[in-house]
């Protein structure tokens, strides 16, 4: 298993340039898994690679222009994953020979992943992570972690070819799969924003209404932010949960309706919408209307996305208690009566059951830091 995990997360790409032929077909491929698909079998195609021996590897034995018509429409969700990891790996090393740079190994990847479950919090898995990419010799780019203001930034660097339709792709790979194997590691996603050293123009490369973040062009250098709190989180993810990944494929990271990473992000994002405007927590039952989803199917999605209703709304609490005590002087009453807990003194058990200490202890800690500082 862990050495299919080579390819990066990717995202829904155009095939710029494409005639009228190929245009119409797109159109006809409604799914954005199948569209994706096409989209990178024939940038390969056009680039010089060897798109055939992908359609081969995988029993189809046909020109690319007839899979595409004939066949690519009716495949299911499983041959889609394979064939859009596989397509990945070939553009990626079709940027790597015309930039220089060593192809990705198998063992890159595995590497990667025994670094970062390895690791105890976020915060730890990308200081790993950074000394991992130096030491491989940069063929998976580098990345320097920062914190301003309350908010983390990820700046990633890779070599370029010149080709800005390729480098535009390998790039925004690389911002998908680290945002997506973060917000695995932890258990939610990190939402933020991602900015591009690439022109406005570049948008004709993506449809950009899946990726999981914002996405901005025009910057100076590629950029990942999020919340700074999230570097705190502990890593849930074990070499076990590695082993049962089917693979890292577009699905991993892009946004999907009833996809069980999304579903927990939707729900997140509801429990603290509602306990910000009510400054109450909704009930399981609330949740599930608001997202149309049964109670029951509702548990079982969050479940297999390796979290449940009580874990998200235990973390929303704990990510919050942690800021209010940072950022405000709110007393310890006022801050049990935000997060919708019945009395300080429930708050002072969870706090002390999250971090290990009460909450005065905490807020005496930061002084204590400041001053040392």
């Amino acid at each position: 298993m862990m050495d299919q995990i080579r390819a990066p997360a990717s995202a829904t790409l155009s095939a710029g340039g494409e005639d009228d032929r190929r245009g119409m077909l797109r159109d006809g491929i409604a799914q954005p898994g199948h569209r994706i698909v096409e989209r990178l079998l024939s940038l390969i195609a056009r680039r010089g690679g060897n798109a055939g021996n992908i359609l081969r590897a995988n029993g189809f034995d046909q020109p690319l222009d007839q899979f595409l018509v004939d066949t690519l429409p009716s495949l299911d969700m499983t041959t889609l994953q394979r064939l859009s990891s596989q397509a990945s790996v070939a553009v990626s090393d079709l940027q790597a020979r015309a930039s220089g740079r060593l192809p990705f190994r198998g063992g890159d990847w595995r590497l990667l992943f025994y670094c970062l479950v390895g690791s105890r919090t976020l915060r730890e898995a990308i200081v790993r992570m950074e000394e991992l990419l130096t030491a491989i010799d940069g063929r998976m780019g580098s990345v320097s972690l920062k914190r301003s203001a309350g908010r983390a930034s990820l700046i990633y660097t890779g070599a370029r070819s010149g080709d800005e339709e390729m480098d535009f792709i390998v790039t925004l790979h690389g911002q998908l799969m680290f945002h997506a194997i973060f917000s695995w590691l932890i258990g939610k996603s990190l939402d933020g924003a991602v900015a591009l050293d690439f022109p406005e123009s570049a948008r004709c490369y993506l449809d950009d209404e899946l990726l999981p973040f914002d996405l901005a062009l025009g910057a100076g250098q590629p950029e990942m932010t999020f919340a700074g709190t999230l570097l705190d989180q502990p890593v849930i993810r074990t070499m076990s949960d590695c082993e049962a990944l089917p693979t890292l494929n577009f699905l991993f990271g892009l946004r999907a309706g009833q996809d069980p990473l999304e579903i927990v992000r939707r729900s997140r994002h509801y429990l603290a919408l509602t306990l910000r405007e009510r400054q109450k927590l909704p009930s399981l039952e609330e949740l599930s209307r608001h997202l149309a989803i049964g109670p029951m199917t509702l548990r079982r999605r969050l479940h297999k996305a390796g979290t449940s209703f009580r874990l998200i709304r235990d973390e929303l609490r704990h990510e919050l208690a942690i800021d209010m005590l940072t950022t405000t002087s709110m007393s310890i009453e006022e801050i049990a009566e935000r997060l919708d807990l019945c009395d300080s003194d429930a708050l002072r058990r969870a706090f002390r059951g999250w971090t290990g200490m009460a909450p005065t202890e905490f807020r005496r800690s930061l002084v204590q830091r400041s001053t040392d500082g």
